[in-house]
């Protein structure tokens, strides 16, 4: 039997080409291949073992998908996939790691578990029970290992999200209480309600959820970007989430359809559950500046003369704003008066260590609100900028 051959539950693995190396006893192939991979990533200590250990929590295996699932994992397969481990570490022992390309002094990896980082040299049966327990609570796949990602035709994992927090986020608190509590019920209880933001532009809601969403990641919540150029892929991605055992909000940002855009049909049968019965660990959240999300021209009002010949132009029109009805939450965001959005400004200034007098701190916002978008969070947020950035510059 060939070492490749010993591997049958982590078989896909050997499609890696550097895993295919290290099981040929290629070690100069190995070297290289962990050199190219090492290119734009921190050193480490230990290369080749956390390259592998890396492709094991990816790796979507029977054992990983069930241990995901919360099945029962008979004995015999927790022995059989122990002893592929053990073939693994053995690879490893007989591969020497050349010194120029291992940095003893590194950190470990962050985004690895850190009672796994030292894998190699732990019995493999240990090895097993900690990988079924990673399995258990984050998952299998490409999915396992993050928890911000953007979906663009692909999953992309998301490389230094935005870390905003609530605190960061001024006024707003009924709409953020809203969201929070609703978000927690999901992540707690596996209920809650898909939830549409809409209303002013600058007013904070894409970055509400983006708050909320770092609030709740200890308690494994995720977040899918969903742009609009690929909604027509929200039912294939719905499906990639359901089976994993962390909770999923996709999140679509200015969410809207022009009249001729039949994609908000597809949006339509997922919130209401299609054929398929929605997971219970994914929830859509979008945001809006348009309360029924679709285009509405006067012409669609007309009843039965209509452009495209359309008789009952009025029932289409129904179906069309009935979209934003499948949501079960609608969180209003109004433009803030002009004693909130100074109030705006006046904590964010603080937050930033701006000393400039109240008195003309208030002008120089109201000056700026009205040369540049009018009262809004954003605006706010652009205003205190543009004074740190005059400060570094005296």
């Amino acid at each position: 039997m060939s070492q490749a051959q010993k591997l049958i539950i982590l078989h896909g693995l050997l499609q890696d080409e550097l895993v295919s190396a290290l099981a040929a006893a290629d070690y100069d192939k190995v070297s290289c291949l962990l050199a190219q991979n090492l290119r734009l990533s921190a050193p480490v200590a230990d290369p080749a073992g956390t390259y592998l250990l890396r492709l094991l929590l990816q790796d979507a295996n029977f054992l990983a998908c069930r241990a995901a699932q919360g099945k029962p994992l008979a004995p015999t397969l927790l022995a059989a996939y122990a002893a592929e481990v053990a073939v693994l570490q053995s690879w490893l022992a007989a591969y020497n790691t050349p010194s120029w390309l291992a940095d003893d002094a590194a950190a470990p990896a962050a985004d690895l578990p850190q009672n796994l980082l030292n894998w190699r040299n732990l019995p493999a049966d240990e090895v097993a029970v900690r990988m079924i327990d990673f399995h258990r609570n984050f998952g299998f796949g490409q999915l396992a290992l993050h928890r911000v990602w953007r979906w663009q035709g692909a999953l992309q994992p998301v490389v230094g999200f935005d870390n905003i927090r609530l605190t960061d986020l001024i006024g707003y608190q009924h709409q953020k209480d809203e969201v929070m509590n609703n978000t927690r019920l999901f992540v707690q209880h596996g209920r809650g309600n898909n939830m549409l933001l809409y209303g002013a532009r600058g007013t904070g809601k894409s970055s509400l959820i983006k708050a909320v969403a770092n609030e709740l990641a200890a308690d494994g919540l995720c977040l899918v970007e969903l742009p609009l150029d690929y909604i027509a892929d929200l039912p294939h991605l719905q499906a990639l989430l359901k089976d994993q055992p962390r909770h999923y909000i996709i999140y679509i940002d200015d969410l809207s359809f022009e009249k001729a855009d039949q994609s908000y049909k597809i949006t339509k049968a997922v919130l209401e559950g299609s054929v398929t019965a929605r997971g219970g660990n994914v929830l859509i959240y979008a945001t809006s500046n348009r309360r029924h999300l679709i285009v509405e021209n006067w012409q669609d009002r007309d009843g039965v003369q209509h452009n495209n010949g359309e008789v009952r132009a009025s029932d289409s029109m129904s179906e069309k704003l009935s979209l934003a009805d499948r949501f079960g939450q609608t969180v209003l965001f109004t433009t803030p008066r002009q004693d909130e959005y100074l109030n705006i400004v006046s904590a964010l200034a603080a937050a930033d260590g701006i000393t400039l007098p109240p008195a003309q701190l208030r002008e120089q916002a109201l000056q700026w609100a009205l040369w540049q978008n009018g009262c809004s969070g954003r605006t706010a947020r652009q205003f205190v900028n543009s004074l740190i950035n005059n400060q570094e510059e005296v």
